[in-house]
């Protein structure tokens, strides 16, 4: 017996397990639940029930065809709903995965603008660094200019200085140095003829005063013409000395002009201290 209804119930677990024996157990139950419940939980007697049943829900369409169409319609229609429901879900999945990427773009967007944005700030930090280190710098090279200009206008006093040092060393190597030391014998005798030709001319008429005024007093006497004394110049027999430290002019005889006033000087005949005395004696005047 026990293995009658394990068989029994082997077969109908397999029956069910047949998808359209399944469906139309379902079916049937879903269109007969009001017979089913009435059999079932009805307060009238069992006879009374089925004759009830059978009075009322004896209608072919519910009882088979139905069942029969709804389980056919499950067994051949639900792979394809079933397929339809998974190209509805993969369309939902592409189109959340689309909206997940579109804002993940979207982010990445704002997240580039933010960082071109952030390059500008910093790029004009640095350009606002580098100008205000240029600033600096020309600051510095200003005033390492200015104190190079302090420099430059000291060395050029300094400069001035020694020009007039080294004027004044020239003046004085000038009145200094001894008669005739650059001369050699034939620019001696060269000179000497110069000296005979000076003689001849006009200007020498003046030489013994104005040499006598300027070896001894280095100026020139006040009553001699100035084109007298330009010709002695351009000659080249006296020399005009600015001294700008005391602010005055003396002159000075050249080295030409000395060998001149050499053998002017060396030329002249003086008298003697007899002929002197001689010639101041008085005369004798007659009673």
């Amino acid at each position: 017996m026990k293995e009658f209804i394990s068989n029994l119930f082997n077969v109908s677990n397999e029956r069910l397990k047949n998808p359209l024996i399944f469906s139309f157990l379902l079916s049937w139950l879903a269109f007969n639940w009001r017979p089913i419940f009435t059999l079932l939980l009805s307060d009238k007697k069992i006879e009374d029930r089925i004759n009830y049943i059978s009075e009322n829900f004896n209608e072919i369409q519910f009882n088979l065809f139905y069942p029969l169409i709804f389980s056919f319609g499950y067994v051949l229609l639900l792979p394809y709903i079933t397929w339809l429901i998974e190209v509805l879900v993969q369309y939902a999945k592409f189109g959340r995965k689309r909206n997940s990427i579109s804002e993940q773009l979207s982010d990445l967007r704002d997240k580039q603008k933010i960082a071109r944005e952030e390059f500008k700030y910093e790029q004009e930090k640095a350009g606002n660094a580098e100008i205000s280190q240029l600033n600096s710098n020309i600051q510095e090279l200003t005033k390492v200019n200015t104190e190079k200009d302090k420099i430059i206008e000291r060395l050029k006093i300094d400069l001035t200085e020694s020009k007039k040092e080294q004027k004044k060393l020239e003046q004085y190597i000038s009145l200094e140095s001894p008669e005739n030391t650059e001369f050699n014998e034939e620019m001696k005798m060269s000179l000497d003829k110069e000296y005979e030709e000076f003689l001849k001319t006009e200007v020498s008429t003046y030489f013994e005063e104005i040499g006598s005024e300027i070896s001894q007093f280095k100026s020139i006497p006040k009553n001699i013409d100035k084109i007298v004394i330009e010709k002695l110049i351009y000659s080249g027999l006296i020399k005009k000395v600015d001294d700008d430290e005391n602010q005055r002019v003396y002159y000075v005889l050249t080295n030409k002009g000395k060998h001149f006033w050499k053998n002017y000087v060396l030329s002249k005949r003086i008298l003697s201290k007899q002929e002197l005395d001689k010639m101041n004696e008085p005369d004798d005047l007659p009673f």
